[in-house]
């Protein structure tokens, strides 16, 4: 039997009846159309794959995303990864990184958000600038200093 594959601006078409023949002899591999020869599916990671102590700690019951400004207003709140993260002035909003500790913190956060590639402080810091944008934090002049916007910030008991 021979297949009619037609090539279009980087793409496959093939007639329906022919596409479960074509199937057999390659399968996609990723989006931008490389293609195993062994027909070998790539696994995609789930949520139950990530940490469960996370996943338990983050997950409100919704199904939407979490944050990043939420991610680390929780550990501040918490205290948890106070060598990486911690409070400047509490009741302004103001939290610092640790220079040290900072690329420890931005794999968490990776791993929060299911990424398959290692998330970097670099990455997470651009995140952190286009919240700028929008008023929910801004970077501050001191060096990994940032404030959170006063409509992020609610009265604690704790503080």
């Amino acid at each position: 039997m021979i297949l009619e594959i037609i090539f279009w601006a980087g793409s496959i078409y093939l007639p329906y009846e022919q596409y479960s023949a074509a199937r057999e002899i390659c399968s996609p591999l990723s989006e931008e159309g490389e293609f195993h020869k062994d027909g070998r599916n790539l696994e995609v990671s789930s949520e139950s794959d990530l940490d469960e102590n996370l996943l338990s700690r983050f997950d409100s019951g919704s199904r939407r995303k979490l944050r990043l400004y939420q991610f680390l207003l929780e550990l501040l709140e918490g205290g948890d990864m106070k060598e990486c993260v911690w409070w400047v002035q509490r009741d302004a909003g103001i939290f610092q990184f640790s220079s040290k500790h900072k690329e420890v913190l931005a794999h968490r956060w990776g791993q929060q958000k299911g990424n398959r590639k290692k998330m970097t402080y670099q990455k997470m810091a651009r995140a952190l600038r286009n919240y700028g944008k929008t008023g929910e934090i801004r970077k501050v002049k001191k060096k990994l200093t940032y404030q959170f916007g006063t409509s992020l910030l609610s009265p604690s008991p704790s503080s």
